[in-house]
């Protein structure tokens, strides 16, 4: 019985970006899997539409234009309230997957008790749009060597801190639909980090299992989200892992804090300009009074050695 996968890819203004995107996707490996494509198109311009009119119009993909959407959390919601099928991915116009993607991902969700599965990635940079210059990348996001699973969410949550050996991307994930839509309205996490909680909510269902195999490739740009630091998100998530057990004191913990801190001094612009300003002093105070009580920690050098030599085998 073949499976029935729906996948929406979300789009934005990057009519470039998403025939890469498009083109991965029907030029999948697959046999026993029935999948419907769907573009939902937030763009202030007709660029994309136009773009699948011209060039898609015989593939059978079903385009979706929005209308009114800004947030990139109201139309992942507006599109998970639309799934409808047994299983879904949802990933992005800068996003390109892997040949064997839905063969290989789908394979892992037979089983009754996986509620998602990611898989691992590969980084490729941002101007980059010829498929035979990015299928060779070695830039891994992580560095398991076998599927991983994970039943609590303590553990799931530890894995997004330093030293712990990376994570699957948001992207890369396909869904049991029916517990998606469950928790995707039930999100207790603001801005950036937003994901991480709706993720780790799916435990309450069922497993998550991470695979070793890089099946997507994730584009590094100045706009994902990834690379702009919130201070008030971070906090939101920080606040979210001590709630789920994670220990407020760990020395992890406290570097992903202090890092966090370091980016969002450095996208603030001129130092000494900011410097006078009260927020970014006192955000800049506590980067260093925590640094220097990391630094005096010999579990923290242990830390690092450990980040370098991980860092090496990739």
């Amino acid at each position: 019985m073949k499976k029935n996968i729906q996948i929406y890819i979300l789009s934005r203004n990057r009519p470039n970006y998403l025939r890469v995107a498009l083109d991965s996707l029907l030029k999948q490996n697959h046999s026993q899997i029935k999948f419907e494509i769907i573009v939902s198109d937030s763009s202030d311009n007709d660029d994309v539409c136009k773009m699948i009119d011209r060039d898609y119009a015989q593939k059978n993909i079903k385009y979706i234009r929005r209308s009114g959407v800004t947030s990139h959390m109201g139309h992942t919601q507006l599109v998970v309230s639309e799934l409808n099928s047994e299983y879904s991915v949802i990933f992005h116009d800068d996003d390109i997957l892997h040949p064997d993607y839905m063969s290989v991902m789908s394979s892992f969700l037979n089983k009754s008790d996986v509620v998602a599965v990611g898989c691992n990635s590969m980084n490729f940079k941002d101007n980059i749009l010829d498929p035979k210059n990015f299928l060779d990348s070695k830039l891994r996001i992580h560095n398991l060597s076998s599927p991983l699973e994970f039943n609590n969410e303590k553990e799931f949550l530890e894995r997004y801190l330093p030293g712990n050996g990376g994570n699957a991307p948001l992207p890369s994930y396909m869904y049991r639909t029916k517990y998606l839509k469950q928790v995707m309205l039930k999100v207790s996490v603001t801005g950036k980090h937003e994901d991480v909680a709706i993720l780790s909510s799916l435990l309450n269902y069922g497993t998550i299992v991470w695979l070793e195999k890089p099946l997507m490739y994730y584009r590094i740009h100045a706009s994902n989200d990834s690379v702009i630091e919130q201070i008030t998100s971070n906090a939101s998530l920080f606040n979210y892992m001590k709630k789920k057990g994670v220990k407020k004191n760990s020395i992890k913990l406290q570097l992903f804090k202090v890092t966090s801190m370091k980016r969002w001094l450095l996208q603030q612009g001129n130092i000494i300009s900011n410097i006078t300003h009260r927020r970014y002093r006192v955000i800049a105070l506590f980067f260093l009074l925590k640094s220097m009580k990391l630094i005096i920690r010999g579990s923290f050098w242990k830390l690092v050695f450990f980040k370098y030599k991980n860092k090496r085998k990739l």
